[in-house]
């Protein structure tokens, strides 16, 4: 198995995220407007949603990378 061979793989992978975040994004903003949430305030709910696992990612990258700090 050469380096070619993983290519497509590799290359399919971060679409075929991008797309599923994209279609749960929507997914969520669609049941939130059935459920007559505001703009405004979906908006907002979504920014924050957002923010919480982005900022979960970092923390979660600090811990990691403060572990093999502290394993060397």
């Amino acid at each position: 198995m050469t380096s070619t061979d993983n290519e497509p793989r590799f290359t399919r992978r971060p679409w075929r995220t991008l797309l599923g975040l994209l279609a749960a994004l929507a997914g969520s903003y669609w049941i939130g407007r059935q459920l007559g949430v505001g703009n405004d305030e979906l908006i907002g709910y979504l920014l924050a949603s957002v923010s919480l696992v982005i900022a979960a990612g970092l923390v979660a990258l600090l811990i990691f990378g403060v572990i093999r700090w502290l394993r060397r």
